[in-house]
């Protein structure tokens, strides 16, 4: 595990909005983490330049979206995976294959190298985590003030959780929620669960003045020992989180804008 007290390098890195069509892919060492930011909203590039990255099921899975903006989104999202994912194994991403867990979390088929990746995408917003040798596991939310944070957080979230989120108000609670929120997600993502695993069997740092980390787990502690968080500084109305298994040193966060 990763102490709040160990110091790991964070770099932030900028580029264009379409920088995922050839992306400047940095070398990936086993102690470090990629984390790509990417827009899911069309830029100058018709939808076909994405379309046609796609398998045919992940067309299909395209067309059975209700709504068009969503089905683009989904579209922009997969091609874009596919771009980065290829730059890393030097492949065409059309060719790319993929392969899913029991619970649905995606693992590139046969890779030249041990690329280990988690996929997460809310309103206009997509994010990549690359890892090597190593599971991880990413989540982002946009940030909404409409949704009944106290409702939710007593549904599914820990004791320890609802007793930190209770002494925050207002806007902070709304933030810290949404923090919580990632910071699980991102962990079970991570392990390959989803929410097959309950939320209520571990705990995570809710305040956002303190770093993001995994503070006990059920029934199993050593888990916690095991498994870090980074709180990711994305968007103004984002939340979002990284958890690694076993210590890194660096992490590397893309964004194109």
């Amino acid at each position: 595990m990763d102490s709040p007290d160990r110091q790991i390098n964070v770099q932030f890195t900028e580029w264009s909005r379409d920088c995922v069509f050839e992306p400047q892919v940095p070398g990936l060492s086993a102690s470090s983490i990629h984390v790509w930011q990417f827009p899911l909203t069309l830029s100058d590039h018709p939808l076909d330049k994405y379309s046609v990255l796609l398998s045919e099921d992940e067309c299909a899975r395209a067309a059975r979206y209700r709504f068009e903006k969503d089905a683009r989104a989904f579209r922009v999202a997969r091609a874009s995976v596919r771009c980065i994912l290829a730059g890393y194994i030097n492949a065409r991403a059309q060719d790319l294959h993929f392969d899913y867990a029991h619970y649905g979390k995606p693992a590139l088929a046969n890779p030249a190298k041990d690329i280990r990746f988690s996929v997460s995408h809310s309103a206009d917003l997509g994010m990549l985590a690359v890892a090597l040798a190593r599971e991880v596991g990413v989540d982002i939310e946009n940030i909404q003030r409409n949704v009944d944070t106290d409702q939710l957080a007593e549904r599914f979230f820990s004791e320890r959780e609802r007793i930190a989120l209770r002494h925050l108000s207002g806007h902070e609670r709304v933030r810290a929620f949404f923090r919580c929120w990632t910071s699980k997600e991102a962990f079970l993502k991570g392990q390959g669960l989803g929410l097959s695993r309950d939320l209520n069997s571990f705990d995570v740092e809710v305040n956002s003045n303190r770093p993001a980390r995994l503070m006990a787990t059920r029934p199993d502690a050593e888990e916690a020992k095991i498994w870090s968080l980074y709180d990711i500084s994305s968007e103004q109305n984002y939340a979002a989180a990284v958890a690694w298994e076993s210590s890194i040193s660096e992490i590397k966060i893309l964004q194109c804008r």
